[in-house]
């Protein structure tokens, strides 16, 4: 039996092909601009959570000196879409 044939044989071919595909993957780039696409998402997640928490504290404010709750706008709803 060749060497190929023993290697097939054990499955090795497809975990080759794995590695070949990561390496490719790598060299041309892929991974780096998924990689910034998740940082991105985090730092808006970030900015948003801060807004967030800004606009709690300055309702809590308002009512504190003398808002009706009421009368204070409720944070817009936020819209959820598939692109």
């Amino acid at each position: 039996m060749t060497p190929i044939s023993w290697i097939s044989a054990l499955g090795a071919g497809a975990i080759l092909l794995k590695l070949t595909e990561a390496l490719i993957e790598r060299f041309t780039g892929k991974q780096r601009r998924e990689q910034n696409a998740w940082q991105q998402r985090d730092r808006e997640a970030r900015i948003r959570r801060l807004l967030e928490e800004y606009a709690h504290l300055l309702r809590r404010e308002l009512i504190d000196v003398g808002y009706d709750a009421d009368e204070i706008p409720a944070w817009p709803r936020y819209t959820i879409t598939d692109d």
